[in-house]
């Protein structure tokens, strides 16, 4: 009788055989990484790599040879997988306990290769987040030792670095063009196939969509792709089915764009991931053929399970309904937790009053204000930063607390720490307010710390406007236009401001050495809430802080130091000269002035005594400069004196009509005779020059100069 081979699947590959085509397929990400992190990356994948053997090979008394003790390699697969995922730039212990946890929890724990449920690497990686998150969320800027941020906390949008990798991020995370050089060769070796990284990677990119990110950049930014092809493919935690596989991706895809938007953590394939490794025996269940008979049938587990995630959405709905809708302008409440509001204003009989939209709690003493208490807001890192304060009846702060936030855990959720909202006691609307000024910033989380100073400073400021008035009036400035630089982050910062009818209505930026890709927001979009607020003192931009302060700085400046100034000189022409002061005898004078965009040069033409024609040259902003000197010149012909300045061009009208000015006055042009004090002869002078002494010869004959020799 013949033998038959029992129903079984068979391959050549062996386990060793496929996690070394494992490594060489990360070869290509490990090169990019060195390339781009120098050897320091290198040291952190080998401490990892040897850390992950030694361990395994401690915990399972393997022999101490190298063969026994490097075993299947799959240890050093983890090994060199949590390397990968690291910064380049974390100390040596942080890929050593990474890898201690990675297989002693993550691997040993369940039974080994074969019976864990969890990711190894990612069980190491998600302990050091959450137990070392300052070391695992500073990154490296590729070919430098600056620390920096990674895209997903610094990019909104696509930028062909994502491809390359010249970003800062993880070891083996940051080059498309290496992580898909090792999928092509897993996909041609057969070790994975197109079901979950397709999902995964289509999954994220249509929620990217649907939640108005920019998918491209989605995609590309963090460890989105590397987790695709490298970690959701690992064959023991995920599932074994075809269609279990590409509902594996699409969890994980959907699971890790969500933790991005809607948590602290600004990388989200570690716990999508996790969490999708844990509900891998649902799926195989939900998915897996049956035998005919036996179980429940296919369609009513898919109906069970359409039933419990629509549940689930309506749930998550009407939470975020219910969240978007809450009144979160009333500091009793804030995340459901109520305040005692009467316990720091110290008494329950306070009166509740409203001013532009902010809630103020007061305490009132023979109408005089003894303590409120009140919400602010400021644009944090991520997004909005809500605070609470409490203030005395001048507006000293007595406490301070942040209500939520956004910010990233171990950077910009710093500004939670006591140490650092202690500096804003004792501090009132006549202090700075201002990181490494009178308060000290947190290293690693200066945009945060930045943001929520800045937010506390406006909240004090509007607080003394409501209740006390504010000592400058927003508004009412001279019409015309003006200009002020400041110091910003990159250099020089210059701003062209535009008043119209006592209002602020136009700001641009015309000069700026900031980083385009950090400040071109604050340059896009804090000149717009100037115009729309009137007012300089508006809500910096998220991770352009120090470009948005310098914006409103410049603008301050331009039209509390120039504004009345030139009013005055506008009016003092117009008014107190208005007749032409002609000092000249008919002919063509040349009258220069300083204006906006440099100096004025006219020439006037007098004839009879009175002005015939004027011609200007100027660098003025073209289409405010010439339509204001279009209108101008025939209006100071027709009067023969000085007119009113045309509106929204009062710093091009005032040069002209200085320089006209300029060019009807006498002057001494040095054409007066010669004094001769000396006979016939050649005569020999010295002066100071610019460049030194000059030596003049004069030779006199007839009592006149006929000729100099210099």
């Amino acid at each position: 009788m013949a033998k038959l081979a029992g129903p079984f699947l068979r391959t050549d590959d062996t386990i060793e055989r496929i996690m070394r085509d494992v490594l060489i397929a990360l070869v290509p990400a490990l090169i990019a990484g060195i390339i781009f992190f120098g050897l320091r990356a290198l040291l952190v994948v080998l401490i990892a790599t040897v850390s992950a053997i030694v361990c395994e090979g401690i915990l399972l008394r393997k022999k101490l040879t190298l063969k026994d003790f490097f075993g299947d390699g799959s240890a050093a697969v983890t090994g060199v997988l949590l390397g990968l995922i690291l910064p380049p730039g974390v100390a040596w212990w942080v890929p050593v306990v990474g890898s201690v946890l990675a297989i002693a929890l993550g691997k040993l724990a369940f039974g080994g290769l074969g019976s864990n449920i969890f990711n190894p690497a990612l069980v190491g990686r998600a302990i050091l987040l959450l137990g070392f998150t300052a070391s695992m969320v500073v990154f490296t800027q590729p070919f430098d030792t600056v620390t920096t941020a990674t895209p997903l906390f610094t990019m909104r949008n696509f930028d062909w670095s994502l491809v390359w990798g010249n970003v800062a991020g993880s070891i083996g995370e940051t080059s498309v063009i290496a992580i898909l050089l090792g999928a092509i060769f897993l996909f041609i070796r057969g070790h994975i196939e197109w079901r979950i990284p397709v999902g995964y990677i289509g999954a994220a990119f249509v929620s990217a969509l649907l939640w108005g990110l920019d998918p491209w950049f989605t995609i590309t930014a963090g460890g989105l792709l590397f987790a695709a092809f490298f970690m959701a493919t690992d064959m023991v935690t995920s599932p074994v089915t075809p269609m279990g596989r590409l509902l594996f991706g699409i969890g994980c895809g959907f699971l890790t764009v969500f933790i991005r938007q809607f948590t602290v953590f600004p990388e989200g394939v570690t716990f999508a991931i996790l969490v999708m490794n844990a509900v891998v025996p649902l799926l195989d269940k939900l998915t897996i053929p049956l035998k005919f008979g036996f179980g429940a049938a296919r369609e009513v587990r898919f109906r069970t399970t359409v039933v419990a995630v629509v549940i689930i959405a309506l749930t998550w709905g009407a939470s975020a309904l219910i969240g978007k809708y809450t009144d979160d302008g009333k500091p009793v409440v804030a995340l459901g937790t109520v305040l005692p509001i009467a316990e720091y204003l110290g008494t329950v009989d306070y009166v509740v009053e409203q001013f532009k939209d902010v809630t103020y709690y007061v305490a009132y003493q023979d109408d005089a204000i003894v303590k409120a208490a009140f919400t602010g807001q400021s644009t944090g890192f991520n997004g909005p930063i809500h605070f609470f304060l409490v203030v005395d009846g001048d507006g000293v702060i007595e406490h301070v607390s942040v209500l939520a936030h956004k910010e990233d855990p171990g950077l910009g959720a710093r500004i939670t720490q006591v140490g650092f909202l202690e500096q804003f006691i004792d501090k009132d609307v006549n202090s700075a307010l201002v990181i490494s000024d009178d308060i000290e910033g947190l290293t690693g989380a200066t945009i945060s710390s930045r943001a929520f100073a800045s937010g506390v400073r406006r909240s004090l400021e509007n607080f003394y406007s409501a209740f006390y008035g504010s000592d400058e009036e927003v508004g009412g400035w001279a019409d015309g236009n003006y200009t002020a630089t400041v110091q910003s982050f990159g250099g020089p910062l210059t701003v062209e401001v535009e008043v119209t009818n006592g209002a602020i209505s136009s700001v641009t930026v015309v000069e700026n050495s900031d980083t385009p890709v950090i400040a071109g927001p604050a340059i896009d979009t804090i000149p717009k809430r100037i115009v729309e607020a009137n007012s300089y003192e508006v809500e910096a931009i998220s991770g352009a802080t120090v470009t948005s302060e310098a914006i409103m700085k410049a603008v301050k400046n331009a039209l509390t130091t120039q504004s009345d100034d030139n009013a005055e000189v506008a009016e003092e022409l117009a008014e107190g000269k208005k007749p032409f002061d002609v000092q000249v005898g008919d002919g063509e004078y040349e009258g220069v002035a300083d204006s906006f965009g440099g100096q004025m040069t006219v020439k006037v033409k007098v004839e009879g005594g009175k002005v015939v024609d004027i011609t200007v040259d100027h660098t003025d902003t073209p289409f405010v400069a010439d339509p204001a000197i279009k209108r101008l010149v025939p209006a100071l012909i027709e009067e023969q004196g000085y007119v009113d300045a045309i509106s929204q061009a009062t710093v091009t009208s005032t040069a002209l009509f200085n320089a006209v000015e300029d060019a009807l006055t006498a002057k001494d042009s040095g054409s007066k005779p010669f004094d001769v004090q000396v006979g016939d002869g050649e005569y020999e002078g010295v002066a100071d020059s610019f460049g030194g002494q000059m030596t003049v010869k004069v030779k006199v004959e007839g009592g006149k100069v006929v000729d100099i020799t210099v």
